[in-house]
Protein backbone atom coordinates (compact mmCIF):
# COMPACT_ATOMS: atom_id res chain seq x y z
CA UNK A 1 0.00 0.00 0.00
CA UNK A 2 1.62 3.42 -0.97
CA UNK A 3 1.96 6.49 1.52
CA UNK A 4 -0.02 9.11 0.65
CA UNK A 5 0.79 13.07 2.17
CA UNK A 6 -2.34 15.08 1.70
CA UNK A 7 -1.70 18.40 1.35
CA UNK A 8 -4.23 21.60 -0.03
CA UNK A 9 -6.63 18.47 -0.76
CA UNK A 10 -4.36 16.44 -3.04
CA UNK A 11 -2.52 13.48 -2.28
CA UNK A 12 0.81 13.20 -3.74
CA UNK A 13 2.56 10.16 -4.10
CA UNK A 14 5.38 9.22 -1.52
CA UNK A 15 7.33 8.49 -4.85
CA UNK A 16 6.90 11.89 -6.15
CA UNK A 17 8.03 13.65 -3.46
CA UNK A 18 11.30 11.88 -3.26
CA UNK A 19 11.25 12.57 -6.61
CA UNK A 20 10.97 16.38 -6.31
CA UNK A 21 13.39 16.34 -3.18
CA UNK A 22 16.09 14.72 -5.76
CA UNK A 23 15.33 17.37 -8.01
CA UNK A 24 15.79 20.27 -5.46
CA UNK A 25 19.16 18.95 -4.27
CA UNK A 26 20.40 18.43 -8.15
CA UNK A 27 19.35 22.04 -9.06
CA UNK A 28 21.09 23.17 -5.70
CA UNK A 29 24.33 21.03 -6.49
CA UNK A 30 24.22 22.81 -10.13
CA UNK A 31 23.83 26.61 -8.64
CA UNK A 32 26.69 28.65 -9.53
CA UNK A 33 28.00 28.70 -5.82
CA UNK A 34 27.97 25.03 -5.33
CA UNK A 35 29.41 24.20 -8.59
CA UNK A 36 32.41 26.70 -7.39
CA UNK A 37 33.06 24.73 -4.26
CA UNK A 38 32.48 21.23 -5.88
CA UNK A 39 34.98 22.14 -8.48
CA UNK A 40 37.72 23.20 -5.99
CA UNK A 41 36.74 19.62 -3.92
CA UNK A 42 37.24 17.65 -7.27
CA UNK A 43 40.43 19.60 -8.18
CA UNK A 44 42.07 18.99 -5.02
CA UNK A 45 40.80 15.41 -4.37
CA UNK A 46 42.57 14.83 -7.73
CA UNK A 47 45.90 16.08 -6.30
CA UNK A 48 45.73 14.40 -3.32
CA UNK A 49 45.55 10.94 -5.34
CA UNK A 50 48.45 12.40 -7.33
CA UNK A 51 50.31 13.38 -4.60
CA UNK A 52 50.13 10.46 -2.03
CA UNK A 53 50.48 7.88 -5.29
CA UNK A 54 53.67 7.04 -6.98
CA UNK A 55 53.38 8.00 -10.86
CA UNK A 56 55.01 6.34 -13.88
CA UNK A 57 54.65 7.91 -17.12
CA UNK A 58 55.48 5.72 -20.27
CA UNK A 59 55.21 6.86 -23.86
CA UNK A 60 54.96 10.79 -23.64
CA UNK A 61 58.39 10.67 -25.93
CA UNK A 62 56.48 9.16 -28.22
CA UNK A 63 54.44 13.23 -29.02
CA UNK A 64 57.53 15.55 -28.57
CA UNK A 65 57.67 15.34 -32.54
CA UNK A 66 53.89 16.35 -32.75
CA UNK A 67 54.02 18.95 -30.73
CA UNK A 68 57.49 20.44 -31.70
CA UNK A 69 55.92 20.56 -35.52
CA UNK A 70 52.57 22.23 -34.34
CA UNK A 71 50.61 19.17 -35.16
CA UNK A 72 47.21 18.96 -34.20
CA UNK A 73 46.74 15.99 -31.90
CA UNK A 74 43.34 14.56 -30.47
CA UNK A 75 43.50 12.73 -27.99
CA UNK A 76 41.43 9.97 -26.99
CA UNK A 77 40.22 8.41 -24.06
CA UNK A 78 37.46 6.03 -22.64
CA UNK A 79 34.93 8.01 -20.13
CA UNK A 80 35.79 5.61 -16.93
CA UNK A 81 39.57 6.67 -16.79
CA UNK A 82 38.58 10.29 -17.26
CA UNK A 83 39.86 11.34 -13.88
CA UNK A 84 43.11 11.79 -13.47
CA UNK A 85 43.52 12.42 -17.37
CA UNK A 86 44.25 15.71 -16.15
CA UNK A 87 47.87 14.99 -15.10
CA UNK A 88 49.06 14.43 -18.85
CA UNK A 89 48.12 17.40 -19.97
CA UNK A 90 49.95 18.99 -16.79
CA UNK A 91 52.94 16.91 -18.02
CA UNK A 92 52.84 17.85 -21.42
CA UNK A 93 52.34 21.64 -20.12
CA UNK A 94 55.29 21.37 -18.06
CA UNK A 95 57.28 20.66 -20.55
CA UNK A 96 56.02 22.66 -23.70
CA UNK A 97 54.44 25.76 -21.63
CA UNK A 98 53.10 27.38 -24.71
CA UNK A 99 51.29 24.44 -26.12
CA UNK A 100 47.60 24.87 -25.26
CA UNK A 101 45.23 21.93 -25.04
CA UNK A 102 41.33 22.04 -25.15
CA UNK A 103 39.08 19.50 -23.56
CA UNK A 104 34.97 18.81 -25.00
CA UNK A 105 32.21 18.52 -21.79
CA UNK A 106 28.47 18.32 -21.87
CA UNK A 107 27.17 21.60 -21.48
CA UNK A 108 24.81 19.78 -18.74
CA UNK A 109 25.01 19.62 -15.15
CA UNK A 110 28.41 17.23 -14.70
CA UNK A 111 29.87 18.40 -17.90
CA UNK A 112 30.36 21.33 -16.42
CA UNK A 113 31.81 20.17 -13.58
CA UNK A 114 34.25 18.36 -15.68
CA UNK A 115 35.34 21.58 -17.76
CA UNK A 116 35.49 23.58 -14.68
CA UNK A 117 37.98 21.01 -13.28
CA UNK A 118 39.73 20.96 -16.34
CA UNK A 119 40.22 24.80 -16.66
CA UNK A 120 42.21 24.24 -13.24
CA UNK A 121 44.71 22.42 -14.83
CA UNK A 122 45.09 24.91 -17.49
CA UNK A 123 43.19 23.55 -20.15
CA UNK A 124 40.88 25.44 -22.59
CA UNK A 125 37.30 24.08 -21.89
CA UNK A 126 34.58 23.39 -24.32
CA UNK A 127 31.50 23.19 -23.54
CA UNK A 128 29.07 20.82 -26.18
CA UNK A 129 26.20 19.57 -26.84
CA UNK A 130 24.71 16.11 -27.41
CA UNK A 131 22.05 17.52 -29.28
CA UNK A 132 23.06 20.28 -31.77
CA UNK A 133 20.85 22.90 -34.01
CA UNK A 134 20.63 19.86 -36.67
CA UNK A 135 18.03 18.23 -34.92
CA UNK A 136 20.27 15.11 -34.13
CA UNK A 137 20.08 13.17 -31.03
CA UNK A 138 24.23 13.05 -30.44
CA UNK A 139 26.78 15.23 -32.15
CA UNK A 140 28.54 19.00 -31.09
CA UNK A 141 26.58 22.11 -31.69
CA UNK A 142 27.76 24.02 -34.51
CA UNK A 143 29.77 26.96 -32.38
CA UNK A 144 31.50 24.16 -30.56
CA UNK A 145 32.61 22.27 -33.16
CA UNK A 146 33.65 25.36 -34.84
CA UNK A 147 35.90 26.30 -31.85
CA UNK A 148 37.49 22.93 -31.86
CA UNK A 149 38.44 22.87 -35.33
CA UNK A 150 39.83 26.75 -35.24
CA UNK A 151 41.72 25.48 -32.34
CA UNK A 152 43.29 22.34 -33.88
CA UNK A 153 44.22 24.03 -37.33
CA UNK A 154 46.29 26.30 -34.95
CA UNK A 155 48.05 23.04 -33.52
CA UNK A 156 46.23 22.84 -30.07
CA UNK A 157 45.48 19.42 -28.75
CA UNK A 158 42.48 18.28 -27.88
CA UNK A 159 41.59 15.44 -25.26
CA UNK A 160 38.31 13.26 -26.08
CA UNK A 161 36.59 10.53 -24.74
CA UNK A 162 34.56 9.37 -27.82
CA UNK A 163 32.20 6.84 -25.99
CA UNK A 164 31.24 9.72 -23.26
CA UNK A 165 28.67 11.46 -22.37
CA UNK A 166 26.16 8.31 -22.46
CA UNK A 167 27.97 4.99 -24.13
CA UNK A 168 27.68 3.02 -25.22
CA UNK A 169 30.63 1.98 -23.30
CA UNK A 170 34.26 1.96 -24.62
CA UNK A 171 32.70 2.08 -28.29
CA UNK A 172 33.00 5.46 -30.40
CA UNK A 173 30.24 7.16 -31.40
CA UNK A 174 29.94 11.12 -32.60
CA UNK A 175 31.97 13.42 -34.86
CA UNK A 176 35.68 12.32 -34.04
CA UNK A 177 37.12 10.84 -37.37
CA UNK A 178 34.80 13.95 -39.20
CA UNK A 179 36.99 16.39 -37.00
CA UNK A 180 40.20 14.18 -37.54
CA UNK A 181 39.67 14.04 -41.32
CA UNK A 182 38.75 17.97 -41.46
CA UNK A 183 41.65 19.31 -39.52
CA UNK A 184 44.16 16.55 -40.37
CA UNK A 185 45.05 15.68 -36.83
CA UNK A 186 46.39 13.14 -35.30
CA UNK A 187 44.95 10.62 -33.28
CA UNK A 188 46.52 9.53 -30.18
CA UNK A 189 45.86 6.94 -27.88
CA UNK A 190 45.86 7.42 -24.47
CA UNK A 191 45.49 6.19 -20.71
CA UNK A 192 45.68 6.10 -17.17
CA UNK A 193 45.35 3.01 -14.54
CA UNK A 194 45.42 3.15 -10.83
CA UNK A 195 46.02 0.26 -8.60
CA UNK A 196 43.02 1.03 -6.52
CA UNK A 197 40.02 1.96 -7.69
CA UNK A 198 36.16 2.60 -6.72
CA UNK A 199 33.95 1.80 -9.02
CA UNK A 200 30.51 3.25 -9.51
CA UNK A 201 28.52 0.40 -10.57
CA UNK A 202 25.79 2.40 -11.13
CA UNK A 203 27.15 4.23 -13.63
CA UNK A 204 26.60 3.69 -17.49
CA UNK A 205 30.90 2.84 -17.73
CA UNK A 206 31.53 1.45 -14.34
CA UNK A 207 33.31 4.87 -14.11
CA UNK A 208 36.33 4.14 -12.08
CA UNK A 209 37.51 6.47 -9.06
CA UNK A 210 41.40 6.80 -8.19
CA UNK A 211 41.83 6.33 -4.51
CA UNK A 212 45.01 8.27 -2.18
CA UNK A 213 48.14 5.87 -1.77
CA UNK A 214 48.18 4.56 -4.63
CA UNK A 215 50.28 3.45 -7.69
CA UNK A 216 49.66 5.22 -10.70
CA UNK A 217 50.59 4.92 -14.68
CA UNK A 218 49.73 7.32 -17.54
CA UNK A 219 50.10 6.12 -20.98
CA UNK A 220 50.17 7.52 -24.38
CA UNK A 221 50.38 4.96 -27.58
CA UNK A 222 52.97 4.81 -30.05
CA UNK A 223 50.22 4.35 -32.58
CA UNK A 224 48.80 7.10 -34.05
CA UNK A 225 45.86 7.80 -36.55
CA UNK A 226 45.77 9.95 -39.50
CA UNK A 227 42.62 10.44 -41.62
CA UNK A 228 43.27 11.43 -45.47
CA UNK A 229 40.10 13.92 -46.84
CA UNK A 230 39.98 11.77 -49.92
CA UNK A 231 39.69 8.24 -47.99
CA UNK A 232 36.80 5.46 -48.64
CA UNK A 233 34.36 4.65 -46.33
CA UNK A 234 35.58 1.00 -46.21
CA UNK A 235 39.20 2.66 -44.96
CA UNK A 236 37.34 4.92 -42.85
CA UNK A 237 35.60 2.06 -40.99
CA UNK A 238 38.63 0.28 -40.95
CA UNK A 239 40.49 2.98 -39.05
CA UNK A 240 37.54 2.98 -37.06
CA UNK A 241 38.33 -0.11 -35.66
CA UNK A 242 41.71 -0.03 -35.59
CA UNK A 243 41.31 2.67 -33.22
CA UNK A 244 39.10 1.14 -30.85
CA UNK A 245 41.36 -1.44 -30.53
CA UNK A 246 44.03 0.54 -29.66
CA UNK A 247 42.23 2.98 -27.20
CA UNK A 248 41.75 -1.08 -25.33
CA UNK A 249 45.21 -2.03 -26.19
CA UNK A 250 46.60 1.13 -24.17
CA UNK A 251 44.34 1.24 -21.32
CA UNK A 252 45.36 -2.28 -20.95
CA UNK A 253 49.26 -1.47 -20.72
CA UNK A 254 48.48 1.13 -17.95
CA UNK A 255 46.62 -1.72 -16.53
CA UNK A 256 49.52 -4.28 -16.39
CA UNK A 257 52.55 -1.84 -15.76
CA UNK A 258 51.28 0.12 -12.94
CA UNK A 259 51.36 -3.04 -10.49
CA UNK A 260 55.24 -3.33 -11.67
Amino acid sequence: MSIKIFSANKALEWREIKSMVKLFFRRLAYSKVSKKIITLVLYHYLFLVYKTSKAKYIGFENIDKLIKNNEPIIFTFWHNRLMMIPFVARKIKRKYNKHNLMTLASKHGDGQLVGNVMEHFGLISILGSTKDGRGVKKGIDYSSLRKIIDGLKKGYALGITPDGPRGPNQQINGELLNIAKITGSKLVPISYSCSKFKIIKKSWDNFKVPLPFSNLCFCIDDEFFEIPRDINQSSLEKIHIDLQLRMDHVQKVADEKVIL
